[in-house]
């Protein structure tokens, strides 16, 4: 993989060459640390290491969502303990976490484009539809519902691929995020 930071490594896999993508990226020189998609899934996904601090705040922002999804559909599988209040204040801080990472981190142009959602909002957005859809690969025997389930996820990570090429070319400035109101 083509980064600055030679300590993202993958596991269980050798490195792969990098994509046009991310070598249009790079030539920017602007938002070092923030993931490619292809990092991104990895990360979600709990094969990529080191680096971003990103890459732990995805991997764990896509358990909770699991998790969510696992309690919402199955009350045999709820743990005793489970406090779906709790788990999603989990969610609101990793979300706050990556937010407060972005606001130091990502460029801030003032000419570009205004995004809808927070870098947070986008990555919790993505590692809710990886649980929905892995959930779907497991336990659906619907052909359809597995196929839609890996688009809809293919289409997300392509946007958020276009939103870190805008991201990096200064076509777009983030909102600087917000929790909401909720439980303290």
């Amino acid at each position: 993989m083509t980064m600055k930071s030679s300590a993202i490594v993958r596991r269980g896999a050798t490195a792969a060459p990098s994509t046009d993508r991310e070598s249009r990226g790079d030539r920017h020189g602007t938002a070092e640390g923030l993931l490619e998609a292809r990092q991104l899934l990895l990360a979600i996904a709990g094969t990529l290491s080191g680096g971003s601090p990103l890459i732990e705040w995805a991997r764990e922002l896509a358990d909770l969502h699991a998790t969510l999804i696992t309690v919402a559909i199955s009350a045999t599988r709820r743990p005793a303990d489970f406090d779906e209040t709790d788990t999603r204040a989990r969610v609101s801080a990793l979300i706050g976490r990556i937010d407060e990472w972005s606001a130091f981190h990502l460029p801030r142009p003032a000419t570009g484009r205004r995004h809808t959602h927070s870098l947070g909002e986008v990555i919790s957005h993505i590692a809710g539809t990886y649980a929905h859809m892995q959930w779907t690969l497991r336990h659906s025997d619907s052909a359809q519902h597995q196929h839609d389930a890996a688009l809809r996820f293919a289409q997300v990570q392509e946007g958020y691929a276009d939103l870190v090429d805008e991201i990096r070319s200064l076509r777009v400035l983030l909102p600087l995020g917000w929790n909401g109101i909720g439980p303290r």
